[in-house]
């Protein structure tokens, strides 16, 4: 790849990074304001997180109904028919006023963020290959480490000053800053030739194939672990950080997102290696980081420390999965030659799907007590592990070009 190939490519990626933040804003962005939530709604903290919930399972199912749409139709128009669906839903939560309203909007705002998602997937994976596809979704997931950095924070300030229906207002104005971006900056990755005719029977018949494929599902259920990690600990951090230990809205905010800065260095990190090993090492080393920095909160929590000692062990265990994701996500993308779309739509709904289910633990282990939610995350750390390892002896330790 030339030098101005690969400037149009990170041009695009960076672009692309920039909408991708969508769905975790949605994510994180709210979490301070969901007790405040919790009773302007009329509702319970458990029923709260269905709120995450759902939207999750829309993030994870809506990829496998889109993958297919984008491999027929290309990626520009069904990405700006996405952002205006998340600037509506938005808008439709910041004036929900039951708890029904509300997850009917987070479901429509889920679906949005999948077509999102697995369009900038789909677009990195049209432009490059091997370590350098490796080293462009370390950018998407550097640049998108800002959202849980700043989300959180902002969001609550935000809850602080104006009240959570500003929050959800806020998102819409993200989504309304993307789709312009959007509009003036990316061109149409897809070749014509490249495209894949929508039919219903080739479409399972892809998704079968995949399923059946171990070079795909392996490192695809170990992303997916890993991300039953990272919604486990969003899942539960609000409750036990919040009504746990004390913290004001705001001040969560700015804990909860310093510690998203984690991700972002983790990703950095990742993408180092991919320039002089393979995609298996990272993957390994971040996992297990993953869990050594779970093992450290946990251990903070039966000494008595608190948050002093679980804040920077979740901080080491949010590097390692920085550090983790994009090499996991490369190594299963890499598997296939055709119908990225349809592998990245797998990929995504998987990891979103499994995911989600991580959300409901960790909001009924949250109020039984930090150790208890500390120590199902790390049982997961050792999981996506083993996972993990499987992947690299796939793909082997040798050294690779970045070229």
């Amino acid at each position: 790849m030339d030098t101005q190939q690969q400037t149009v490519g990170m041009k695009t990626a960076a672009s692309l990074a920039l909408i991708t933040i969508l769905g975790p804003a949605a994510i994180d962005m709210y979490l301070a304001a969901m007790p405040q939530m919790t009773k302007d709604l009329n509702t319970d903290y458990a029923t709260m997180q269905l709120t995450l919930t759902v939207f999750l399972l829309a993030m994870g199912a809506g990829q496998v109904v889109f993958g297919p749409v984008i491999d027929a139709l290309g990626r520009r128009r069904p990405l700006l028919a996405g952002l205006l669906m998340f600037i509506l839903a938005s808008l439709w939560a910041a004036a929900s006023t039951s708890m029904s309203a509300m997850l009917y909007a987070r479901f429509f705002q889920g679906l949005s963020a999948a077509l999102v998602l697995v369009t900038a997937m789909s677009s990195v994976r049209d432009i490059a290959s091997g370590a350098r596809a490796t080293q462009l979704f370390a950018l998407l997931v550097t640049i998108q480490g800002a959202a849980p950095i700043l989300a959180p924070a902002v969001g609550g300030v935000i809850d602080v000053q104006f009240g959570w229906r500003a929050v959800m207002l806020a998102l819409a104005i993200i989504g309304a800053l993307a789709l312009l971006n959007s509009a003036v900056n990316l061109p149409e990755t897809l070749a014509d030739e490249k495209r894949v005719a929508l039919k219903l029977g080739s479409v399972f018949r892809t998704y079968r194939r995949l399923l059946a494929d171990r070079r795909f599902i392996v490192p695809a259920l170990a992303l997916a672990a890993v991300f039953f990690f990272l919604f486990g600990y969003v899942g539960g951090a609000s409750y036990v950080y919040q009504a746990g230990y004390g913290l004001r809205s705001d001040v969560f905010g700015f804990v909860f997102g310093g510690t998203g800065a984690a991700m972002m260095l983790g990703a950095m990190t990742s993408s180092r290696l991919a320039r002089t090993r393979s995609a298996g090492l990272p993957a390994l080393v971040g996992v297990a980081i993953m869990g050594g920095g779970a093992a450290l909160a946990l251990l903070a929590v039966l000494a008595g420390v608190g948050l002093y000692g679980i804040v920077p062990g979740l901080f080491i265990a949010v590097f390692g999965l920085g550090m983790a994701e994009p090499p996991l996500m490369s190594i299963a993308m890499a598997s296939q030659e055709r119908s990225l779309g349809a592998t990245a739509a797998l990929l995504g709904s998987g990891t979103h799907i499994i995911g989600s289910l991580a959300t409901p633990l960790a909001g009924a282990l949250a109020p039984v007590g930090a150790n208890a939610w500390l120590g199902f995350l790390l049982v997961t750390a050792l999981a996506a592990w083993i996972l993990a390892f499987i992947s690299a002896r796939s793909v082997g330790h040798k050294t690779v070009s970045a070229h």
